[in-house]
């Protein structure tokens, strides 16, 4: 153990020491720019292209959802069909 003064030191340090990493944590200018940075690099602006190509994409994957929903309505007629059709001998 210290003397009083060592004491009130180390007692200033534990007190001083978070609320002066909050403070300089806390300042937006410090990460404004490094933010605004990696916000552009994960989140580029849409162009015209970019939504032309997701909108035939969107419109390629409605074609064949509707043709493989139009076959299996036929496979199951069909199914259908054949089940009546043994049903009835």
């Amino acid at each position: 153990m210290g003397t009083w003064k060592l004491e009130v030191v180390k007692m200033s340090i534990y007190v001083m020491f978070p609320v002066t990493m909050f403070y300089y944590f806390n300042q937006t200018d410090l990460f404004e720019t490094y933010v605004s940075k990696k916000v552009k690099e994960m989140y580029p602006p849409e162009s015209k292209m970019h939504r032309q190509e997701l909108e035939g994409l969107r419109q390629r994957m409605r074609i064949k959802y509707e043709e493989k929903l139009k076959h299996l309505e036929t496979e199951e007629r069909e199914l259908i069909a054949s089940a009546k059709k043994s049903a009835s001998r």
